[in-house]
């Protein structure tokens, strides 16, 4: 699956989306917005280019609004977007990206024995 790029913007609602672990409506995404005076018709262009490019999905119906809900999780989204840059190539493999994120402090103890715990 080849997944068109999105935008800054787009990606800024799809945090949203993962973080709300629930189905949300476009009012949800609108009021959790930091930092931007996006009106909700901006919002709403947003989720609806999101949809056509198959990021979210509608779940359902509440009263007049859809229902969202993303169509991969996060860590899905990081392998079909950018999992072909982990080609195992020095510099290039999940081992250099780990190294990093732990030297940058991006991942701590829990994570590292999430991760102990899925080698074995």
């Amino acid at each position: 699956m080849i997944l068109k790029d999105v935008s800054s913007a787009e990606l800024e609602i799809m945090k949203i989306i993962w973080s709300a672990g629930k189905p949300v409506i476009i009012t949800d995404i609108w009021r959790e917005i930091q930092g931007h005076d996006w009106t909700y018709q901006t919002v709403q262009t947003f989720v609806n280019r999101l949809n056509a490019k198959g990021y979210i999905k509608i779940a359902g119906k509440q009263v007049r609004s859809y229902l969202y809900v993303p169509a991969f999780t996060r860590a899905e989204y990081v392998v079909l977007s950018r999992g072909d840059l982990l080609d195992g190539s020095d510099g290039a493999s999940i081992a250099d990206v780990l190294a990093l994120m732990i030297e940058r402090g991006k991942c701590d103890e829990a994570q590292l024995a999430k991760i102990r715990r899925i080698v074995d």
